[in-house]
């Protein structure tokens, strides 16, 4: 059997569990069944047991007269039963049930959850943008994008199909009834840890999830049948490798935090690096592979630094890092990190019951599994280097005052990436919400020194993940305040830049 071949096995097998989710019966049952298909001799096996959240939707309707409409709900929401009348404007929802369109990024329906619950909405109901297709996107009941413990989203909240979004539209004004039941509760979930016997101090880790919404074929089940194909095939090719190699498939990666937190995904992969840092193992990581989303037109999400020089060795389409997937986990530990996805084109079927075999393309596949093997294969027996990234912020602290000499090498680089490199949080002032990754926390601040209108500065600006206020503009009132406040942030974050980097 060639190597796409297990692939596509596996991830038909995957796809065939409805909703994989961390800590079921079901995940257990497929790790032992994809343990089968990879054993080898060479191949060492661990399991990870972590605590996570169990969300299942065991029944879900919408019904008006003697109409029963199809619908699902919408995690992580507690589930609820009602009866009002139907509304499609946010500004008069209360005692009602909002029928509204999806943002046109899916991701922002949890500023709509928000904003209809705090309005004394019954319930939501989010009609797709695309047709014949139902999906399960996650909302929470806070804003921000953190690992802090938060409140549960209470209000029930539903997810229809356009054609059935168009046929509830039609009784706007009129009594309809929902039913949400959902179960939640705590279980265990497992990352599964698959390492290469060998003797080499670094490892490249290759990370995909198991876990799924409904049938999930791109996401992800495509991606730990392709990993599976790739250490495969490295252990018939293990001459002159310069380190060792791990796949590991990650449980809870599209929810299970206990806690209900803002930042609800990627949960197994933070887990799995507290881990790493416990047992002072982080720096053996050499450098991350991630797999996520696999099917169609791809990209490879990573640092300008990374693209520069594994460009030279592989073709393929390059683009900034993005936080939607367990990369995420050791990009802020600045670990050299990359995701290879399609993500940006499977909106249509994305989390939905669509994400199906068909739907992906066949040439697609073969071109992304052979440009992972490409990255894998240069990881494991080139060399990376820091030095451009080192010489970019060496500049950059020159710009803003800071007289330290970087040195270039990987503890520096390690250690200046976590402190510079961040994802942040802009909460704008025409009220919409975006996370934005900036290369150095100190030249995203400095560019706001000169800007001439108040109004392109964002109202607050929090670090992605800890929540942590970086700018508060709330009470600047013009340009020449604004320079003096900004001024005063670069000095904070320089100081606290000096005192981590001479330590």
């Amino acid at each position: 059997m060639d190597e796409l071949e297990t692939a596509l096995n596996i991830a038909r097998r995957c796809s065939s569990y409805i909703d994989l989710m961390g800590g079921t019966m079901a995940e257990y049952e497929f790790i032992q069944w994809f343990l089968n298909q990879i054993d080898n001799p060479l191949l060492s096996y661990e399991l990870q047991p972590i605590s996570v959240l169990i969300w299942r939707d065991r029944f879900s309707r919408i019904v008006h007269g003697n109409t029963e409409f199809k619908a699902l709900s919408m995690p992580l929401t507690l589930g609820g039963s009602g009866r009002g009348k139907l509304t499609a404007d946010l500004n008069d929802v209360e005692g009602k049930i909002l029928l509204t369109d999806f943002p046109e990024d899916m991701d922002d329906a949890k500023y709509v959850y928000i904003k209809a619950m705090e309005r004394g909405a019954l319930a939501v109901i989010f009609r797709d943008r695309f047709p014949g297709v139902v999906r399960r996107i996650v909302v929470t009941a806070t804003p921000d994008y953190t690992w802090d413990r938060a409140p549960p989203p209470t209000m029930p909240a539903f997810t229809v199909s356009r054609e059935v979004g168009d046929e509830l539209s039609k009784y706007v004004g009129e009594e309809v009834e929902f039913v949400s039941d959902v179960e939640t509760r705590l279980g265990t979930g497992y990352n599964l840890i698959v390492n290469l016997e060998g003797d080499k101090e670094e490892r490249v880790l290759l990370a995909v999830h198991h876990d799924h919404w409904l049938t999930g074929f791109a996401d992800n089940c495509l991606g730990i049948g392709l990993g599976a194909s790739l250490l495969l095939n490295n252990i018939r090719s293990r001459s002159e490798v310069k380190r060792g190699l791990s796949l590991i498939s990650f449980t809870a990666e599209e929810a299970g935090n206990p806690g209900f937190a803002s930042l609800y995904w990627a949960y197994g992969s933070t887990r799995y690096v507290e881990f790493l840092e416990r047992r002072g193992l982080l720096d053996s990581i050499y450098s991350v592979i991630n797999l996520d989303v696999i099917g169609r037109q791809y990209v490879v999400h990573t640092s300008e630094d990374l693209s520069m020089q594994l460009s030279q060795f592989v073709s393929a389409q390059w683009d900034l890092p993005k936080p939607y997937f367990d990369s995420l986990n050791f990009e802020m530990n600045g670990i050299p990190s990359m995701t290879i996805s399609s993500l940006d084109y499977y909106w249509d079927v994305y989390h939905t019951d669509k994400d199906v075999e068909d739907r992906a393309n066949s040439q697609d596949i073969d071109s992304a599994f052979k440009v992972s093997k490409q990255l894998l294969t240069q990881l494991l027996t080139g060399d990376l280097r820091p030095t451009p990234f080192i010489s970019v912020l060496n500049r950059d602290l020159v710009s803003v005052g800071l007289g330290i000499e970087l040195r270039e090498d990987w503890a520096t680089y390690r250690f200046v990436k976590y402190l510079l490199s961040k994802y942040v949080v802009e909460f704008r002032r025409d009220g919409s919400v975006k996370v934005v990754y900036t290369n150095s926390i100190l030249s995203y601040v400095r560019r706001f020194i000169n800007i001439n209108d108040i109004n392109q500065v964002p109202l607050r600006v929090e670090e992605f993940g800890t929540g942590k206020v970086i700018m508060d503009t709330t009470t600047i009132k013009n340009t020449r305040q604004l320079s003096e406040y900004v001024s005063q942030v670069i000095e904070s974050l320089t100081e606290d830049m000096n005192i981590n980097l001479v330590s």
